[in-house]
Order: structure tokens, then C-alpha cells, then sequence
């Protein structure tokens, strides 16, 4: 592998404060974390680390004065999440556009799983020109460096970090010395100890390694909501606080003007559906076809509440097998976020409560969320745009989520025309993000169908029916060899052609791996003592690294930081890399 050298990375003063650090390591680990420093790094190209690209390639092209069919009012009908990133995408890349955002306050936001994913990171402080250090002061997020999941065969989890694709330690050689995937990146070696790697000098300054390692955030959903409220009037967004009552059409694919409960009728250019499930535009007005992921996601309800974690923050999302279903851990500076996904066709909701409270006793008030798996036939019609859960969704933890909102919000800001008169691209757009969610569906089929952590009827329903046959040419790859990340750059790109996905080969074999589904292991390419080196190098790395609640502290008290993860060129969050996935 070519390694990036992470200590020729760093600037002469951070050289120099990792020189002193070293110096505070036993002789023999600081000479074993030396010579392993050249491949801490790991990827050959940062953009490996963050999965997919965006859709790009917009030129953003102005309205030419007196254009009667001009675009230039765009009604964002609906808040939350979705409605807010995405006038503010609107706002920030086509600042001309008069953005306006009609939502009502009496239609709560669902406000679970507020976990995203290393590409989310970049969106926010990139393309939106989100101020890392106000983040940090008004949201409090706390890090996600992967998912822990308490998954598979055995009693023992297994780590899914975000540097999967470093590979920095070894997937094969942690396979073969310990039977298990954990440890193979330094990430996953700090997960396992729920610790961040930023350390203490001896003189008391902080030194972040974080721009080696990526991870996303943890978000608690009411401050995140709230800040990009008072972020969307700050940035000229107009706000129209108003309930929808009716969506009048000129024809079967126009929307003409809505109408709200007070008896206003609001007209746009283009109309951005943001109602969630309701879909009132895209779903309910123009009527268009639904497909389920029902045969591969078999779960319809979650009931979700908050523990104490009374100071301790892990570093990850938790994912864990519950009875019918599984349940997410979330980290927020306060308490820990829960939520248990479950089949209503498998038990009862009562019977869900009391699984979930019995297991993990403290929880007050768990509150009941309904949803639906699949997406909308098309996202574009007409003059009307799904983003968010008004178009697709698969179960409320956000990081899928938040990702095409994310997603959907930079293709509408890139194929936009500048008029009505101009070509519009919706079955390209329509093509492409469809693909994007049943390659979501295909991700989490194989989660359900390689689960052999429990023999409930709903898991063993799973494994006998999930339908996973999006994936099954790449199982079939799979089951020939592994990890598909090592195979050949032809049966690597037969692999990604058959099956893309957001997280790339280093994920599936992650996910496949972790959960012990049988296949072909390759051979270590190197005598095992050399990876066992880096094994110890990594866990001398970890056991000085501060916990995740002090490392965050460090960064709040230290803006240098984010601003060396966010403007150094060696991070992989850097503008050179945004600028290369579409986010600069």
C-alpha cells in the first residue's frame, strides 16, 4: 500500500509538539509509534476515506433579466432539517434566488437519530460555510469516528470506523492474529477504548491527529434545528410561518400556488417539498408512484428516549440486536439518545417499551415514531422537488438521512436552469438519486440478513427472506474472496460497477467481515509479527490519547484546531478535497 507519511504531513511547529509527546512514551513504544508513523495516514487519496462523490458539474447560471419563465422564487415548503440545509444550499451557491421557507410550528419535527456521516462534516463547513467554532458553541455536537455494532455471531462487537479505508493497522492480519476486524485502523483501536486522538504535551497544549482520522457528528437535533433557524434569517432566507392547506395544480405536473390555513396563497417559481412523510407536493398532490423497501426493511416503528451517560461520551453510534429489531446509542453532550427500531408485525408497541426500558432501565417518557421504508418513483416533477423524507427514507437514524438530504440538496443546486425555458435534467436527476437510495436499501439488507446475533422469530425471519438481490452479484464476488478491497483492480471495478455504494468495498467488507459471513479470506502479504508492530504502535497511540469528553473540550477551548482540520491540506477535510467532491 502507498502510504501517505503522516510525520512529513505536519507543519514544523506540530513536528515539533509530536517530537515532545513522544518523549513522554516509554522508549520502546515511541520507537514503534516512529517507525509505523509513515502509514498512519493510510490512503493513498484522502477522497477514500468519504465514500461516494456529490453529483456536481452546475455552472450556476443567473436568470437573464425580463425571462418570463425565469426561476427565481423558490418556496421551501416545509423546516427541519431537510427544508432548512437545503435553503441555505440554495442561499449559499446561488445567492441571487429569492429562497423562501414556509413552515408551520405545530407540526413537530421527528427529532431522532442524530448521527451523520464524515461526508455531512464536509457539506456543512464547506459548501454552506458553516463556522466550525460557532457549531461548536451553539450545537455541542460530540463525534461519531464509526459504529460500534453489537452485531453478528458471539457476544463480541465489532468496530466499523470511518478510516476503513486506510486500512492503517491491517484488516487481514487483525482477522488472522485475533479472529475479528477490530483494531485494523487507528480509528477502530480508539472506538474500542471510547477515546479521540488528541493528546496532551507536556507543557499542556493539545495535539489533534483528528485530520488523519475522519468522523462525523453527533447532532442533537433541537439545537442543530434551532441554530440553522437563526443561520437561515442571517443569510436573507424568508420565513413564512404558516400551515399548508391546499396545493392547487395548473396541470398534472405544474404546481401553481399552495395555500395556507390563514388564507394565503404563496406562489413560486419552484417548489421544494420538505413536508417529511406527508408529501404533500411530490406524494399526495401530483400523485406520484411509491415503492416500498418492505421485502428487504422489515421494521415500521421506533419508540425513543434519553439515558444519562453521566459524563462518559463514546466515541461512535451504537448499534445493538435487540428482540424484533435493533437499538441506536447517540452521544450528546448531555445524555445518551436511544431508540429502538423494531418490526410492528413482530411485537406489539407496548411490548417494545418494556424491552427497551427493561434493558436500559432510566429511560422517561419513550416516545412512538410510525414511518415507511422506500422512496417516491421520481424525485423531480414539474416544477416540484422531494428532499428529505417527502421523497425517500429507510429508518430513522440520520446519517442515511442526513446524507441525501445532503445529497439532494447540491443535485437541485447543480441542475437547476436558470429558466424554464432552458433544458431541465429531471431524468438524470431522477435516475441518480433513485439509485442512491436502493443502494441504501441494499447496504442495510445485509445487515439484516447476515445477523446471527439472536434466534427470534423476527431475526430469523430476516435471514430466511430479506431480500438482499441488489447485492447479490457483489455477495457472490464476495463469497469468492475477501476482503474485496484487496481483490484485483478489475474485480474491484466489477464490484463497484454491480453494486455502488456510498461507502465503497472498504465498507462492505466491513459489514460482511464484521459479521463473520463465510468467504474466502486472502493470505497476509507480510509476515504477521510486522502487523502485530503496528498493532502495538496504534495501542500505544490510543493509550495516551485523551477520552472523547476531554478531547472535546480541547476543541472547544482551542479553535486552532478545527481550523487545522478544516485548511490543512493533509487533512481529509481539507478545501482541496472539498473543492473535488463538489463541496468546495
Amino acid at each position: 500500500m502507498d502510504h501517505k507519511n503522516l510525520a512529513n504531513g505536519l507543519g514544523p511547529d506540530e513536528r515539533n509538539v509530536l517530537d515532545r509527546l513522544l518523549e513522554t512514551f516509554p522508549a520502546k513504544d515511541a520507537a514503534g509509534v516512529r517507525g509505523w508513523l509513515p502509514g498512519l495516514g493510510g490512503a493513498t487519496d484522502p477522497l477514500k476515506l468519504l465514500g461516494a462523490l456529490a453529483p456536481t458539474g452546475s455552472d450556476h447560471a443567473r436568470p437573464v433579466d425580463g425571462d418570463p419563465r425565469a426561476i427565481r422564487r423558490i418556496g421551501v415548503i416545509g423546516g427541519g432539517t431537510a427544508g432548512y440545509l437545503t435553503a441555505l444550499a440554495l442561499k449559499a451557491k446561488r445567492p441571487w434566488l429569492d429562497v423562501t421557507l414556509v413552515e408551520s410550528k405545530n407540526i413537530p419535527i421527528i427529532g431522532v437519530g442524530e448521527a451523520t456521516v464524515s461526508y455531512f462534516t464536509v457539506f456543512l463547513h464547506h459548501y454552506l460555510g458553516i463556522d466550525a467554532a460557532e457549531l461548536y458553541e451553539r450545537v455541542k455536537p460530540t463525534w461519531k469516528m464509526g459504529i460500534r455494532f453489537d452485531w453478528g455471531p458471539g457476544t463480541e462487537p465489532f468496530m466499523g470506523p470511518f478510516d476503513w479505508s486506510a486500512d492503517s493497522v491491517g484488516l487481514v492480519g487483525a482477522i488472522k492474529d485475533h479472529g475479528n476486524i477490530n483494531g485494523s485502523t487507528l480509528g477502530s483501536a480508539m472506538m474500542m477504548e471510547d477515546r479521540a486522538p488528541v493528546y496532551r504535551t507536556e507543557g499542556g497544549d493539545p495535539l489533534s491527529l483528528m485530520k488523519y482520522v475522519p468522523f462525523a457528528y453527533h447532532l442533537d437535533n433541537g439545537r442543530l434545528v434551532a441554530y440553522l433557524t437563526e443561520l437561515a434569517q442571517r443569510r436573507g432566507i424568508n420565513h413564512v410561518e404558516a400551515t399548508l392547506d391546499d396545493v392547487v395544480l395548473s396541470d398534472a405536473e405544474w404546481v401553481d400556488h399552495v395555500r395556507t390555513s390563514d388564507g394565503q396563497d404563496l406562489s413560486f417559481d419552484l417548489y421544494v417539498d420538505c413536508t417529511g412523510f406527508r408529501s404533500r407536493l411530490l406524494g399526495d398532490a401530483l400523485k406520484t408512484p411509491y415503492q416500498s423497501f418492505g421485502s428487504s426493511l422489515f421494521t415500521d416503528r421506533a419508540v425513543t428516549g434519553n439515558l444519562p451517560h453521566n459524563g462518559h461520551i463514546v466515541p461512535y453510534t451504537q448499534a445493538t440486536t435487540m428482540n424484533a429489531g435493533w437499538c441506536w446509542r447517540i452521544p450528546t453532550r448531555e445524555d445518551d439518545h436511544r431508540g429502538y427500531v423494531y418490526s410492528s408485525s413482530a411485537i406489539s408497541d407496548d411490548e417494545a417499551v418494556h424491552e427497551l426500558t427493561t434493558r436500559y432501565p432510566g429511560i422517561k417518557d419513550p416516545r412512538l415514531v410510525k414511518f415507511r421504508s422506500g422512496r417516491y418513483e421520481k424525485a423531480w416533477r414539474g416544477n416540484v422537488v422531494g428532499i428529505g423524507n417527502s421523497y425517500g427514507f429507510v429508518e430513522p437514524l440520520e446519517s442515511t438521512g442526513l446524507l441525501m438530504i445532503a445529497t439532494e440538496a447540491l443535485t437541485l443546486v447543480s441542475t437547476l436552469p436558470a429558466s424554464w425555458s432552458d433544458p431541465v435534467p429531471r431524468d438524470a436527476v431522477n435516475v441518480g438519486l433513485a439509485q442512491h437510495w436502493d443502494a441504501i436499501r441494499w447496504l442495510l439488507s445485509i445487515h439484516y440478513k447476515f445477523n446471527t446475533r439472536l434466534d427470534t422469530p423476527f431475526w430469523k425471519e430476516c435471514r430466511e427472506t430479506t431480500d438482499v438481490s441488489g447485492f447479490q452479484p457483489l455477495l457472490d464476488v464476495y463469497a469468492a474472496g475477501a476482503p474485496l478491497s484487496r481483490r484485483n483492480a478489475i474485480v474491484q471495478d466489477l464490484a463497484n460497477r454491480v453494486a455502488p455504494s456510498f461507502f465503497g468495498l472498504y465498507g462492505i467488507d466491513c459489514l460482511l467481515l464484521g459479521q463473520q459471513v463465510p468467504t474466502k479470506l486472502l493470505e497476509l502479504d507480510e509476515p504477521l509479527e510486522d502487523w502485530r508492530a503496528r498493532d502495538r504502535a496504534s495501542k500505544s497511540l490510543v493509550s495516551r490519547a485523551l477520552s472523547t469528553r476531554e478531547a472535546l473540550e480541547a476543541f472547544d477551548a482551542h479553535p486552532e484546531l478545527n481550523r487545522q482540520l478544516l485548511n490543512d491540506a493533509d487533512s481529509w477535510a481539507s478545501p482541496a478535497i472539498a473543492a473535488r467532491m463538489g463541496l468546495g
